[in-house]
């Protein structure tokens, strides 16, 4: 066993002697261990300030109640969102954390009796939000720094319904559903070893790779490894499925357990596998887990799998943990669990910015942006990412270019716009409050940058009030309502 480093009151023990006091101890309830160190340099307070618990089961119910009280201290970092439900009515919580253009995805739990995973994710969230808010470093890594290039995005627990058997038992569904969960179970009201969801279908065998191929699938539903009757056909698969293609991630990581292994290689194709052999290194290096050769015929199926041959970028699944055969790790082998991976995601953030970079050559700039109608708002360059909200008639400032995209400021941060061409001005229009005289058959137009061809009508020779004024256009007051005019 690694000695384990508690948030704050470091719990240092030498000797066998001194690890199996302190187990006996927590087996009995004698102690309270402190959350893991959070981060380094970070004053003495923050233990204090953790909402999150790690060291306690986190049911389905305690999650969703700590999710919002994250939400509420970091309301300007923290976004939840609802990506599904599962058959029984239970939400797929998101986590969106971070301001960044660039994203990564982190999922856990995707198994029930894998739930360590909720937990260091939660974990995750709730210290990576203090870091930033405080200005605090892990390591060499700068949180605030990281989270404003790329955005983390949290799946915590993606089977609650199987971890809600798992860890409650037939109490957490209804009782006409239990002979079939007990059916599946092999007749045993224990149902500590069970991995699938409540309908008793492995979500990791679920996604479309090489899912027809899939080995030692027992053909009907099973407390673990049935792959369905078809790929995605489960809420919680079709749902990570449909997020991962909302956020365009650049890197997925799925949280695992048990056996402190990483998988990092599914048909990789040989452009790609130098990438993701550095990047495997990397987190091998961090975490101190074995690689998992690449063989020739996989059986596929998992998440990261799918999304390493649909994206052709990086996917890691991680076994957290000393192996436990079919059991959940103990909650005290936590702080070893934290020590290993509370840089991880950091290190795959900064690596997803440069990932994206690659793709979207950004270019800096300064330029004034004036629109001429409504555009949608989003959180980066890509259709993917839409914001619920809008700009009208806005007199922005741009401070980068990908293509027709602009990163602009807004009441929301920075946000990218897609205006078209025709509907918004570079620079910004200038009060110009005059009488202007029209000669006769004057053309006006919808906007200044209207097809010049193409006039909404033609104005005799009159004078009109004049309003504001871009390069040599005018904008005018007519029974049109406002339009404009080319200064001869």
């Amino acid at each position: 066993m690694q000695k384990r480093t508690g948030e704050r009151n470091v719990l240092r023990t030498k000797g066998k002697i001194g690890m199996l006091l302190l187990v006996l101890a927590v087996v009995l309830g004698a102690v309270s261990i402190a959350n893991p160190d959070p981060a380094e340099g970070a004053d003495s307070a923050v233990a204090n300030k953790a909402i999150i618990d790690p060291y306690q089961m986190y049911t389905y119910p305690l999650m969703m109640q700590d999710l919002e009280r994250l939400a509420a201290a970091y309301p300007d970092l923290i976004e939840l969102q609802s990506i599904g439900q599962t058959v029984f009515g239970r939400d797929i919580r998101a986590v969106k954390l971070g301001k960044g253009d660039a994203a990564i995805l982190v999922d856990g739990a995707q198994h029930a009796r894998e739930w360590m995973g909720t937990n260091l994710i939660l974990y995750l969230i709730d210290r990576y939000a203090y870091a930033y808010e405080h200005d605090v470093n892990y390591g060499d890594y700068n949180v605030r720094d990281i989270l404003d290039r790329c955005t983390i995005w949290f799946v915590p627990m993606v089977n609650p319904d199987g971890t809600a058997l798992q860890q409650e038992g037939l109490e957490a569904f209804p009782e006409f559903w239990h002979a079939n969960l007990l059916g599946m179970n092999g007749n045993s009201s224990n149902f500590k070893h069970w991995k699938a969801n409540a309908q008793g279908v492995d979500i990791n065998r679920q996604y479309p790779a090489m899912w027809a191929d899939i080995r030692n699938s027992p053909g009907y539903p099973k407390f673990k490894n049935f792959k369905g009757w078809e790929p995605a056909q489960t809420a919680e698969a079709a749902s990570m499925m449909k997020l991962t293609y909302e956020i365009d991630p650049e890197i997925a990581f799925s949280y695992h357990s048990s056996g402190r292994v990483l998988y990092w290689h599914f048909n990789t194709s040989s452009e790609h596998v130098n990438r993701d052999k550095r990047l495997a290194n990397a987190i091998s290096a961090m975490t101190g887990y074995g690689q998992v050769k690449p063989e020739k015929n996989p059986s596929g199926g998992g998440f990261t799998d799918w999304f390493i041959m649909q994206f052709g970028r990086p996917g890691f699944t991680a076994e957290l943990g000393t192996y436990q055969e079919e059991n959940e790790l103990p909650l005290w082998t936590f702080g070893e669990l934290w020590e290993e991976n509370k840089e991880v995601p950091l290190y795959l953030a900064a690596e997803g910015y440069r990932l994206w970079l690659e793709r979207y050559p950004i270019e800096q700039m300064e330029e004034q942006i004036q629109l001429l109608g409504e555009v949608q708002l989003y959180n980066r360059p890509s259709e993917s990412s839409p914001v619920g909200a809008t700009l009208k008639d806005a007199k922005l400032k741009a401070n980068a270019r990908l293509g027709q995209w602009y990163r602009v400021s807004t009441w929301l941060g920075p946000k990218w716009i897609r205006p078209e061409p025709s509907a918004y001005l570079i620079g910004h229009t200038e009060p110009y409050e005059q009488r202007v005289k029209l000669t006769d058959k004057t053309p006006i137009y919808a906007s200044p940058k209207a097809d010049v061809k193409l006039p909404l009508a033609e104005l005799h020779s009159q004078e009109v009030e004049a309003i504001e004024r871009w390069n040599d256009w005018i904008r005018i007051k007519t029974w049109l309502g406002s339009s404009w005019i080319k200064k001869e």
